[in-house]
């Protein structure tokens, strides 16, 4: 069985190049997703006050912000705390137990916390698709693009992706906006995303285009 580990300072790595997709990020089309950003996963693991969780925090809050002043929905997934045997499932031969019912592992970082109007999606495996109402929000709301930051680039993240783009949702993962063990399961996923299943734009890619967007339909 793994264990969660303390995780060592890296520097977040730039967006892969070349990239196999050139989709762009449209507000009427994207949500944002904050991904599995819980005690558990995330503070505990990092220096808060260094990279990448530092930069994690900086651009996710970034990114929240240029969401809001288009419209673009945002969205969280959680695990939830003290999870049975049955719920956890083969995890539990991965990963043990999960994380608990301490609000010091379900929690999320306090300049985090969820907006009215954002909504929270429980999740129990590493893909925030599978076994959740996500697909049918997303459908509901006529979206086709997710905007994925949060952790682990190389679990939750790719495996989000890869969901994604076989249900038709055209995913984006944020370059600067992701966080993993280490710089080189960082990287790896990166570029496995960028080859195979979507697209990956740093923090102010997404904002630019996002604003590009919401301008360009304004104008007559």
């Amino acid at each position: 069985m793994n264990q969660l580990p303390a995780i060592a300072p890296y520097r977040m790595p730039a967006p892969p190049t070349p990239q196999a997709l050139e989709w762009t990020p449209d507000p009427d089309k994207a949500v944002l997703l904050l991904h599995d950003l819980q005690g558990y996963f995330f503070q505990r693991r990092y220096g808060l006050d260094a990279p990448p969780a530092a930069d994690l925090l900086a651009n996710t809050l970034a990114l929240r912000q240029s969401c809001a002043e288009v419209g673009v929905p945002v969205l969280y997934s959680v695990q939830p705390g003290g999870q049975s045997p049955a719920e956890r499932g083969l995890l539990l031969d991965l990963w043990g137990a999960g994380p608990s019912d301490d609000p010091a592992d379900t929690g999320l970082p306090t300049a985090l916390i969820p907006a009215p109007g954002d909504q929270v999606i429980v999740k129990h495996r590493y893909s925030a698709l599978h076994g959740t109402p996500l697909a049918d929000i997303l459908a509901g709301q006529g979206r086709t693009q997710i905007i994925i930051c949060g952790v682990y680039a190389h679990i939750g993240i790719l495996a989000t992706a890869l969901d994604a783009v076989m249900r038709d949702i055209q995913p984006f993962v944020v370059a600067d906006a992701v966080a993993d063990f280490s710089a080189d399961d960082h990287q790896m996923a990166l570029d496995w995303i960028a080859r195979r299943c979507g697209r990956v734009l740093a923090t102010r890619q997404v904002q630019l285009a996002l604003r590009t967007t919401a301008r360009s339909a304004l104008t007559p």
